[in-house]
């Protein structure tokens, strides 16, 4: 399962850093352009991922630490999964939670991808420091979609990216509108 965890792990990590250079070479400004008042900028999207992925590893953490009784994952986990991601895949608009809405108004791209380096980085060395029997046990629960083993929360990881990278390639493109 390590091995199976290592290269979706790596997925992500190459899908992250390729967003990363693709944007690093914007202005603040750029980064931090608003298309509407009540839309995310590109950094508002960063800063909504990185929130995720950062309460997905605290609640983990929590559940493993709790000694508490951690379910097997079962079918049912399984599915919720499923059905996360591929909600996830669908033209869909859906309000985020408000514990992953608080972004930042402004933020440079440093400090934001310095941010998500952290986290990702917590995120690793939690996978790498658990054992295979922990992470095959429900030890997330998506507010929505519910428990879910590591495989689960990392398929989410990877769909909740790119549902938000659809978004961070719409707003690029209306920055090239508004600079022509």
């Amino acid at each position: 399962m390590k091995s199976k965890l290592q290269n979706k792990i790596a997925q992500l990590e190459k899908d992250r850093l390729t967003l990363l250079n693709v944007i690093k070479s914007l202005s603040e400004d750029e980064l931090n352009f608003k298309p509407k008042k009540d839309k995310w900028s590109i950094i508002q999207v960063m800063h909504h991922l990185i929130k995720s992925e950062q309460l997905s590893v605290v609640y983990i953490k929590r559940k493993i630490s709790s000694k508490s009784n951690i379910d097997k994952s079962n079918l049912r986990s399984r599915f919720n999964a499923f059905i996360l991601k591929w909600g996830l895949n669908l033209p869909l608009k859906l309000k985020a939670p408000a514990n992953v809405s608080d972004v930042p108004d402004f933020d440079t791209f440093e400090n934001t991808a310095s941010k998500w380096n952290n986290v990702r980085n917590s995120f690793i060395d939690l996978i790498n420091n658990t054992s295979g029997e922990i992470l095959d046990k429900d030890i997330f629960k998506h507010p929505i979609a519910g428990k879910m083993n590591i495989l689960g929360t990392l398929d989410f990881f990877d769909a909740h990216f790119k549902h938000h990278q659809k978004q961070i390639k719409s707003l690029l493109a209306k920055l090239t509108m508004e600079k022509k």
